[in-house]
């Protein structure tokens, strides 16, 4: 978006498209009280409004109220007048003058009754008075840009705009907070930084930078950063549900209990070892919580590369998972774990295994424990739960930050130290939105809806 299109003024529906009471069309920026002037029965209310008040009044269709029409059927071709016809509906104008409204510019709401059809018509009587249809979160970026939002401000609207469900929505606003407190966590121990190297220039009796605990420091502000990559990358195909993957090898009854947890069949089962070549996929509602399970392929050395290519994608899947485990069966119970899996015991039906987590899937014995447990699990991981979701462009920034502080050391020379530390920093600051990117600003609005 160029910025030479903050100088258009903008409109748009803000409500949901549906039947409802109330909608609410806004108008925003520097002809918006002119143009809303030209389409209400009793202009003059809205000259002499103030601020932050309202006024109740008619909407007109300002063209049809303008044109005369010749009726056919009169005795004589006398011109009657088209008003009737050009009301649209009668609707509260909220008025907010710049700089103290939500865009910071002069901008009107007009609540109207909640038809789309009433809606639309208002809408399309701005536009055509002047005004430009806004895009997809470009009331809320002009918020930005004239200082009435910072940007973890503007990323917390979409989140409230797009949350499903009340667990979606404290998670997403908690990832939001962590990823933030992240990003400054790692500025402030940089700009720390910079503040030392600069006295070391100045005052230093060394050629050389001398700062205790300095590689701890920069190690600090690297971990915090890695972290926050590797949550995001655990979350990116995750994000609003959990996932729970069965793993283990061919014949042990992954897909038996994949189909008990189901209480259907979904995935192919049979004696024939590698009969899941793929990792099969399906959501089920686990206590409130949408989990999605994955059955993957049986681990082994496989022969042939298709088999060998599902297995891969498998253990791809179960690492981003919530939840990994790593089923066992009588002639193998403690099997070496890895990334976190937790071991569930099946096929208890043979050797009476009674320890840990356990399970008949040919039974059914153990199922009904074995979902009290996930939902158990799933509680305790919910109050943690977060979805840090960084945009591509982000990604990019963040590794490119990692990797040039991972370089940073004292032998370097102090102008090149000092250069390589405002550089990281200031990118930094950009991920914070003191300097941010157009690309990244793209990424954040075009996620809101038109009219936020």
């Amino acid at each position: 978006m160029s910025l030479t299109h903050f100088h258009d003024t903008i409109a748009a529906t803000s409500t949901a498209e549906g039947r409802a009471a109330l909608g609410i069309v806004r108008i925003s920026g520097p002809d918006a009280i002119k143009i809303v002037s030209k389409i209400v029965s009793e202009p003059e209310l809205l000259w002499v409004a103030h601020g932050g008040s309202s006024i109740y009044t008619n909407i007109q269709n300002p063209y049809v109220a303008q044109t005369s029409v010749c009726d056919p059927a009169a005795e004589s071709q006398t011109e009657v007048s088209a008003t009737q016809g050009a009301f649209i509906d009668d609707v509260v104008i909220h008025i907010y003058r710049t700089p103290r409204s939500f865009t910071g510019e002069d901008l009107c709401e007009i609540t109207t009754h909640g038809s789309p059809v009433i809606m639309r018509q208002v809408l399309a009587a701005l536009v055509l008075q002047g005004a430009r249809e806004a895009e997809p979160g470009e009331f809320s970026r002009r918020a930005f840009f004239n200082g009435k939002i910072a940007i973890e401000d503007a990323e917390l609207i979409s989140i409230k705009a797009n949350a499903t469900s009340e667990r979606e929505l404290r998670g997403a606003e908690l990832a939001l907070h962590e990823k933030f407190d992240r990003l400054r966590n790692a500025y402030d121990k940089l700009i720390a930084l910079i503040a030392l190297v600069d006295a070391e220039i100045d005052f230093g009796d060394s050629d050389h930078i001398q700062i205790n605990d300095f590689s701890s420091r920069v190690d600090e502000a690297v971990q915090s950063l890695s972290t926050l990559q590797r949550d995001s990358a655990n979350r990116r195909e995750n994000a609003g549900y959990f996932t729970v993957a069965l793993t283990g090898p061919p014949n042990v009854g992954k897909s038996s209990i994949f189909n008990a947890l189901l209480n259907f069949e979904r995935s192919i089962v049979s004696e024939i070892p590698g009969t899941t070549r793929d990792y099969v996929e399906a959501f089920i509602d686990l206590d409130g919580f949408r989990v999605k399970l994955i059955d993957t392929a049986g681990i082994r050395d496989a022969n042939e590369s298709i088999e060998a290519r599902g297995i891969a994608l498998g253990s791809g899947a179960a690492r981003h998972a919530d939840i990994s485990l790593r089923v066992t069966e009588p002639s193998n119970r403690t099997p070496q774990l890895s990334n976190g899996a937790v071991l569930l015991h099946n096929k208890t039906d043979l050797d009476g295994w009674n320890e840990s987590l356990r399970i008949s899937a040919l039974t059914g014995n153990g199922i009904e424990q074995l979902h009290k447990w996930l939902a158990a699990e799933l509680q305790v991981r919910s109050s943690e739960f977060n979805q840090i979701n960084l945009s591509s462009a982000e990604i990019v920034k963040l590794e490119s930050i990692v990797k040039r502080l991972e370089s940073l050391n004292l032998e370097l020379e102090p102008p090149l130290l000092a250069e390589e530390l405002r550089i990281s920093t200031s990118d930094l600051a950009g991920l914070l939105g003191m300097n941010i990117g157009e690309d990244s600003l793209n990424y954040i609005f075009s996620k809101m809806c038109i009219g936020k």
